[in-house]
């Protein structure tokens, strides 16, 4: 019987970087008896990597919705059909899996179905990342790819703007046990230089929990998401709110980011929090029963609390308007950049393009006088 273990995030836990990091090394994985499926689905190319966004994926099409995304499910499970009859050990992983499960109340009982068709035994694996660090780091990344969001972090508290996520983790846990059973979810704390197995890295506690070695074959390439700091946070939410910039692909995310990263590495973007110490105290403790029973019954810590680092009293974020100027110049001179560099490609395009219709033409015309040469011959 096979093995299928589904990495299901949560969000802002490295599960890009492990994903990344997966993708690259399939030879290695293979050698030990483990495979990541490439799924070739018809969906978007960045589902490339995120090889169980099948199980939640929602079709932007409101036209036979419920079809389309029934007739992915489908061709993944015919196509992971070949992975299982040749590897002992199938990896799938979505951050997405976490919080859109929740939305179908058969859906866990519907992947075991499905795999236990195919003769599979399923195990889950979660990582958990303390809430006030997560919901700060999901505010930053939705400001930063423009997900529909264009409140201040305070307005995001006050509407409860991070309700879609399951923050309170033990409750989502125990709903996930009903159907999987507690024996076949593995709880992994995401805290960095709290990492298990060899190096005491996000990739060899992974690797721990399902049973890998972290071999010297394994290519460790560095991918980080960086996140938008100082000024550039609140000035890519002011371009959010612009009337129609929706409508023109967030073609500005990419120049923010840049001059943000640029301030960052010079020492200039200070690290703050989006909580003052006080709020982020009192976030905290709504949740610390639900971390108790997490640390106590899913990782046997009885007198230990799921997350090991202490809240520290740090900034909380402040604009910067003596910054205003230069941040603004950056992010301009970054896009303007961009698009001179759009435009000498474009150039250098029609330029190879003309040349190869000239070439083109003067290979006809030799043709044609070829024919007539012939033609007179004869």
């Amino acid at each position: 019987m096979s093995t299928v273990y589904i990495s299901i995030g949560t969000p802002k836990t490295g599960t890009t970087a492990l994903q990344t990091f997966l993708r690259e090394n399939e030879n290695e994985l293979n050698k030990q008896g483990y495979c990541y499926p490439m799924l070739e689905l018809g969906i978007a190319p960045y589902y490339a990597d995120r090889n169980g966004q099948f199980l939640v994926y929602k079709s932007r099409s409101e036209e036979n919705k419920a079809e389309r995304e029934a007739r992915v499910r489908n061709m993944a499970y015919q196509q992971l059909q070949k992975y299982i009859e040749k590897y002992p050990n199938i990896i799938l992983s979505d951050e997405q899996i976490w919080y859109r499960s929740r939305n179908r109340e058969d859906f866990w009982q519907d992947v075991l179905d499905r795999f236990r068709e195919m003769g599979c035994e399923v195990k889950v694996i979660v990582y958990l990342r303390r809430q006030d660090l997560l919901i700060q780091s999901l505010w930053n990344q939705s400001i930063k790819m423009f997900q529909k969001n264009r409140w201040t972090f305070k307005e995001c508290i006050e509407r409860n703007y991070f309700s879609y996520h399951p923050l309170d983790y033990y409750e989502n846990l125990k709903h996930m046990e009903k159907f999987l059973g507690k024996e076949n979810i593995i709880v992994r704390p995401y805290e960095r230089g709290r990492f298990e197995g060899e190096e005491h890295t996000l990739f060899s506690d992974f690797f721990q929990s399902v049973g890998l070695t972290l071999t010297d074959g394994f290519q460790k390439s560095v991918s980080k998401n960086h996140g938008l700091e100082g000024n550039f946070l609140e000035i890519k939410r002011w371009i959010n709110n612009v009337p129609g910039y929706a409508s023109i692909r967030d073609f500005l995310s990419r120049p923010v980011l840049n001059a943000s990263m640029h301030y960052t590495e010079l020492g200039e973007n200070e690290k703050a929090n989006m909580f003052s110490y006080e709020e982020q105290k009192a976030y905290l403790a709504q949740f610390e029963e639900s971390n108790r029973k997490v640390a106590e019954e899913y990782l046997g810590r009885k007198e230990e609390p799921l997350f090991y680092d202490e809240v520290k009293e740090a900034p909380q974020w402040t604009f910067r308007e003596d910054r205003l100027s230069r941040d603004i110049v950056a992010i301009m001179t970054e896009a303007f950049s961009v698009q001179e560099k759009r435009i000498a490609d474009l150039k250098s395009e029609l330029k190879e393009t003309k040349e190869e219709l000239e070439n083109l033409k003067n290979i006809r015309l030799l043709r044609t006088y070829r024919k007539v040469g012939d033609f007179f011959k004869h």
